[in-house]
Order: C-alpha cells, then sequence, then structure tokens
C-alpha cells in the first residue's frame, strides 16, 4: 500500500507528478491511498510505503491534453476524493480504455464531470462578483479585491485577470491564496490578510450611483437574480447593499415609469 501526501492547494502539479510516477510502478488505484492538506485519509491495511515522485521525463504514457484540463479543472474542488478520482480516471484510461472520457454513464466520468463543472462555474463567477478598490501603495495606485471562492479557482482566473487588467497593479485576496500583479510579474502569496483590503475607496460612490441608474423595476426577477448571483457573494460587491431597497421601492418606481411614459 502506498501513501502519497499532496501538500500544495489545489495540488495539480503535484498530483501530476505523483501520478507519473505511481504509472511508472504500475501501482492501480486501490493500492493508493491519497493524503492532502485538507484531509489525511487513514491507512485501513496498517504500514505505508511514501512514495518519492519521479522527474516528468519519466513518464512514458501519452495523456490527451482535454484529458489533463478535466483533471486540472477537478482537482481544483473542495472534494477531499479528488485526487483518488483523478488517479483512478487516469489509470483506466491508460490500461483499460483509452475512450473512457466519452462514457458519459460511467460513474467516475460523471463524478469527474460534476466536479469539472463546479469549478468551472465557481471560476466564472469569480470574474462576474469580484470587486476592487483603490489603495495607495509605494505611492503608487493598486487595486486589492477580497473574494471567497467556493473551491480553488483562483488560479484559473489568473490569465483573465492579467488580460483584462494588463496595466493596472493589482492584489486579489482569498481565504487559501493571493495573488499580487505589479503589470510585469506575477506572485502568489499563501494565506494572505484579509484586513488590508478596504472597505471602500474614493470611486465607489460613483459606481453606486450608476448601478442605481440601470436598475430597471419593470423587469425585476427576484427568483432568477438570486439562481445567478447568490446571497453568499452579497457582503463582497457593495452594490449589493442597495438591492432590498431598490426592490421595496420597485413598484412605486415601475408605476412612476409608466406614468411618465403616458405624459410624453
Amino acid at each position: 500500500m502506498k501513501t502519497i501526501t499532496i501538500t500544495s492547494v489545489p495540488g495539480y502539479n503535484e498530483w501530476r507528478i505523483a501520478a507519473r510516477e505511481c504509472l511508472a510502478q504500475s501501482i492501480p488505484p486501490e493500492n493508493i491511498i491519497w493524503q492532502s492538506s485538507e484531509s489525511i485519509q487513514n491507512d485501513l491495511f496498517g504500514d505505508t510505503e511514501e512514495v518519492t515522485p519521479a522527474p516528468i521525463e519519466q513518464m512514458k504514457h501519452s495523456i490527451p491534453k482535454s484529458v489533463l484540463m478535466l483533471f486540472k479543472y477537478a482537482l481544483c474542488h473542495q472534494d477531499i476524493s479528488r485526487f483518488a478520482l483523478c488517479y483512478r480516471v487516469l489509470w483506466r484510461v491508460i490500461f483499460q480504455n483509452k475512450n473512457l472520457i466519452q462514457l458519459k454513464t460511467d460513474e467516475d466520468i460523471m463524478q469527474l464531470m460534476t466536479l469539472a463543472k463546479a469549478v468551472k462555474r465557481d471560476a466564472y463567477k469569480m470574474s462576474a462578483f469580484l470587486r476592487f478598490r483603490e489603495v495607495a501603495l509605494d505611492e503608487q495606485e493598486h487595486f486589492i479585491a477580497w473574494y471567497e471562492p467556493e473551491h480553488f479557482s483562483l488560479e484559473i482566473k489568473l490569465d483573465f485577470f492579467q488580460t483584462r487588467f494588463k496595466n493596472m497593479r493589482w492584489s486579489i485576496l482569498t481565504p487559501y491564496r493571493a495573488a499580487h500583479w505589479d503589470t510585469e510579474k506575477l506572485v502568489l502569496e499563501d494565506n494572505p490578510d484579509p484586513s488590508v483590503c478596504p472597505d471602500d475607496d474614493r470611486i465607489e460612490k460613483y459606481w453606486l450611483t450608476y448601478y442605481t441608474n440601470i436598475f430597471n423595476p419593470a423587469r425585476i426577477k427576484k427568483n432568477a437574480m438570486l439562481s445567478s448571483m447568490p446571497k453568499k457573494y452579497w457582503k463582497n460587491m457593495p452594490e449589493t447593499a442597495l438591492i432590498d431597497d431598490m426592490i421595496k421601492q420597485s413598484d412605486a418606481r415601475a408605476r412612476k415609469m409608466i406614468i411618465d411614459g403616458n405624459k410624453r
């Protein structure tokens, strides 16, 4: 029985190297115990042997990039069984069925797809609901955002933020990691301090005024809004402080719009 401890978060690169070593030794999934920083599995068989990952160059199997990308998303999930699941699927793809990923009714594939989809959705939410606030750092403009993803999805969106805000100095803080961009290089920091993120900034009042003005009370669909923007994200979005009052006033505002329209 082999024990593999993944110490990094989310652990994709570390898992990939360890998986290559296990494949090189033809170790089946049932003979591996995967441990992580979030959860340590107990070895029911007693003695365990640590695996020392081998260099990537020793890997002899060729895995499609699409499959590796699917693993990358799934391994960013919070599910503690993700490492064992991905290795099990990898083993089956190599030694049993190279087209396994196409079997949408396979239990392992369904679980893998579920994890990957959840992470993709979580990553999209980050790009939609993250809000930067301005601070002065080293006498220069710097923008900081605090965001609480459901999974380890920060790394998945870093290319997006680097491209979208290429010429802006920014920091994105999450409970497990922060990313700092200075317009040239990206630096990652584990376990950042959320207190460095300000409660507001000088331009926030303009954003709130704009948000209030674009709110259309005649088209409000609260259930649809909560479905696309769940309340768990609201505490880090300044405009959401206005929503309850705008909903309460929506009927009166809608009637006023109708009356004003009839006068024209």
